[in-house]
């Protein structure tokens, strides 16, 4: 059997917050394998070897292993942000014990005299995280705790948030925790993101009005609405439920109008994103007013013609073509070129657009169409008495777009 591998959390950094287990887990492995900034947590040990490239150090590690123990020292705690999921993966046969130590968010909150406990924790030091996820956790939260980075430094974060007028929140800047020169800044985002910061800072951001996503789908009435047509509520739901949609969806929504399916995807798509395309300057506007009401921070807005816009999107994972004109077939063809897989939506209202949306969707270079016709009554009153007045009814097509072998 091999020797036993430690995990050891080592603190914000101070050597008088490591504690006396990881000490000693310190002193009696047989090698200690420490980034170059915690380097003097392991002076003494005759056997100490740099964190580097992982694939690298987790080489030299698996082959110390044969000879004895060995303590790999994270900072703060290993259950936050660490690398022990990487060591379990690359170890998994192997006897791993983690040893925990001192977070640096325990570290943060202590200084701020504020709990943890009910924050929102997000890290943007070597993960990808978009800035929707940021904001909207910063929108929607009491407390977010953030982890900075090189590529997230505070004055880039604080700046985001001037920059989408968040200037309500409260935010505490932490800077080399736990050391003698540790420092805290307070303020608002546009007051704080005019410093310097170190890029290994925490944030506590504090917002003492945290905005409620709708409980369920958006009705009509929610919408601010202007001359350009909405699709109705009723519709809208059909549309919604053709799409199948995941969290983590990439949606295209081509033909936009007043962005009521842009909203009602991206509240859903909290992980993914909605591309909001309209060409129409005042419909455009109001997409834009729409989507700063419903807090939509996934929601990147075009003006503009499809077809001339395209070409500047992130691929998709699902489209929905509303308005789209003489554009279809060629929207649709461009759409199919993309690769198997996406999920395409078509609504049509018109019986030019509803010949042409079938025969594409249900031809080359797509599988499993489907079509569904929506027909809508609503209440009207008429004189002492209400009727059901008729709504022009719509056609939902979908289809996958298919490989190329499927697709001949």
């Amino acid at each position: 059997m091999r020797n036993k591998l430690f995990v050891v959390g080592v603190g914000p950094g101070s050597a008088d917050q490591l504690t006396s287990v990881a000490r000693e887990t310190i002193r009696r492995a047989g090698l200690v394998v420490v980034a170059p900034r915690h380097r003097a947590l392991a002076d003494g040990h005759p056997n100490v070897a740099a964190l580097g490239k992982f694939e690298e150090t987790f080489a030299a590690v698996d082959a110390a292993l044969e000879q004895g123990s060995v303590a790999v020292l994270v900072s703060g705690d290993p259950g936050v942000f660490s690398l022990l999921p990487l060591l379990k993966k690359r170890f998994p046969g192997d006897d791993l014990e983690a040893v925990p130590g001192v977070s640096s968010l325990q570290s943060l909150c202590a200084a701020a005299r504020e709990t943890w406990i009910d924050a929102v924790v997000l890290s943007g030091h070597g993960r990808d995280l978009s800035e929707a996820k940021l904001l909207d956790a910063a929108d929607q939260n009491g407390k977010t705790i953030f982890f900075c980075g090189p590529q997230w430094n505070p004055r880039r974060l604080c700046r985001l948030l001037a920059d989408w007028d968040m200037e309500h929140l409260r935010l505490t800047v932490g800077e080399r925790l736990s050391y003698g020169d540790q420092r805290l800044s307070r303020g608002s985002p546009a007051e704080l993101a005019a410093r310097e910061y170190d890029d290994l800072s925490l944030i506590l951001i504090e917002n003492p009005t945290p905005w409620e996503k709708p409980p369920a789908r958006p009705r009509d009435d929610d919408f601010l609405r202007a001359a350009a047509p909405m699709t109705r509520e009723t519709v809208r739901s059909a549309i919604l439920d053709e799409l199948r949609l995941r969290r983590d969806s990439t949606l295209w929504d081509l033909g936009a109008g007043t962005g009521s399916v842009t909203v009602a995807a991206a509240l859903f798509c909290t992980d993914g994103q909605v591309c909001a395309v309209e060409k129409n300057p005042e419909a455009a506007a109001l997409i834009a007013r729409n989507v700063k009401k419903f807090h939509r921070h996934n929601v990147a807005l075009y003006e503009g013609d499809n077809a001339a816009v395209l070409p500047s999107l992130p691929r998709p994972t699902h489209v929905c073509v509303g308005g789209s004109g003489s554009e279809l077939p060629e929207l649709v063809r461009a759409v199919a070129a993309l690769g198997e897989g996406i999920r395409v939506v078509v609504s049509a209202v018109a019986f030019k657009t509803y010949a042409t949306a079938a025969e594409l969707l249900a031809g080359t270079g797509f599988r499993d169409f489907d079509a569904v016709q929506v027909a809508v009554g609503r209440a009207k009153k008429i004189g002492g008495t209400f009727i059901m007045a008729a709504q022009n009814p719509v056609t939902v097509f979908s289809a996958f777009t298919a490989s190329q072998k499927e697709g001949r």
